[in-house]
């Protein structure tokens, strides 16, 4: 005896189909329009196509190697040289920009009310630094340079 499906049962029925149809859609679009044979409209008899897979790959010159990359230059190993700027009462972001636009890429900072870490650099404002302003900054400075920091809303201390 026919019972008609649950309305839940009607529906799981509709979404799976549907999920089936579009796994077959992908499908169908993922794949090569090369790889389905060639309709023929004609009724002449056709000739089979003949195998690419019978014939031997040709041999090549091998690509030439590539040159090996240049060695750096005295002055990449020298470091930076730059005056470190003022970078008191501005925001942790802004000076830490600052600081990379001289080829300094790695800078540090510290929490001067605490042991916060400085997750939004730009809610932070430098308090001090660790090299004075105007002073000549040379050679390898990355992580040397320090910034004491509080949050925007806070007093310097």
């Amino acid at each position: 005896m026919y019972q008609p499906s649950s309305p839940s049962r009607r529906r799981t029925r509709i979404v799976a189909g549907a999920f089936l149809v579009l796994v077959a859609a992908a499908g169908t679009a993922c794949s090569s329009e090369d790889d389905a044979p060639a309709a023929s409209t004609s009724s002449t008899a056709q000739e089979p196509a003949p195998s690419t897979e019978a014939t031997p790959p040709v041999a090549s010159d091998p690509a030439p190697a590539p040159a090996p990359a240049p060695a750096p230059s005295s002055a990449e190993d020298a470091g930076v040289d730059f005056v470190m700027p003022d970078l008191v009462g501005m925001d942790l972001q802004s000076a830490q920009d600052l600081v990379q636009t001289n080829g300094v890429f790695l800078s540090v900072s510290h929490d001067l009310l605490g042991s916060r870490n400085q997750v939004v650099d730009s809610n932070w404002i430098v308090c001090t630094q660790n090299i004075p302003a105007g002073q000549q900054v040379t050679g390898d400075v990355e992580g040397d340079i320090d910034f004491g920091v509080v949050k925007r809303e806070e007093s310097c201390p």
